[in-house]
């Protein structure tokens, strides 16, 4: 199947400036084409995007230390920019038992002259997960593990002298185990950022990502 859409963009801002002023509304348009089909009996499934959008008044931070009367973050509003980008998913069975995900963004925020923007959000993004099911262990056990990557991010004047914060590229490894007790009943234990790896969730700030984390649950079928 192929599609397309237009959107037009209307929408009210929060942010203030450095007077204290609203940002006027935010105004635009989007463009996207996609095409999503199925291959091999429906046993690969592919998910193309890509898409464009033009806006006025996008709210940019002008970084640490600059604030509104109010102490909340000052931006000032940047017109002409544009956001374009591409997605990719495949999703799929390899065998009867073993199953693989992989998905792939693009994105990039310019202003009119073509510099960036918004840079605090990663370029590229990737996503690979698999799985493989053992049905001869008891009720059924399913192992699967991924990866979840992107590019570096970084924000300027941030701290003493208009200082650049950047957050190297990092991946981050989750894993996962489903057992069924009966039929109806099974257990699922959730590895997130396994090897506990260091990083910060944005370079708006000096927060880290979650760390390791352990999730158990319990799904029951009526």
């Amino acid at each position: 199947s192929l599609y397309g859409s237009y959107t037009s963009i209307f929408k009210p801002q929060s942010n203030k400036t450095l007077t204290g002023a609203y940002i006027d509304p935010l105004e635009g348009v989007g463009y996207e084409v996609g095409s999503k089909a199925a291959f091999f009996d429906n046993r690969l499934y592919l998910g193309i995007a890509l898409y464009q959008i033009e806006q006025d008044n996008l709210a940019v931070s002008l970084g640490d230390g600059q604030f509104a009367p109010d102490g909340s973050q000052a931006y000032r509003a940047e017109s002409g920019t544009e956001t374009r980008g591409f997605e990719v998913e495949l999703n799929g069975l390899l065998t009867e038992r073993w199953q693989a995900s992989f998905g792939f963004s693009r994105n990039l925020v310019e202003d009119n002259d073509g510099g960036s923007l918004n840079t605090q959000i990663p370029r590229n993004t990737l996503k690979m997960f698999s799985s493989y099911r053992f049905p001869q262990v008891g009720q059924g056990l399913t192992l699967g593990a991924g990866v979840r990557w992107q590019s570096e991010i970084h924000s300027d004047n941030q701290g003493p002298n208009g200082a650049r914060f950047t957050q190297g590229g990092y991946a981050v490894v989750d894993a996962m185990a489903r057992y069924a007790l009966t039929r109806r009943l099974a257990t699922t234990l959730n590895l997130y950022n396994l090897t506990d790896k260091e990083y910060y969730a944005t370079t708006g700030n000096a927060y880290y990502g979650e760390p390791r984390s352990v999730r158990l649950g319990v799904d029951v079928r009526f």
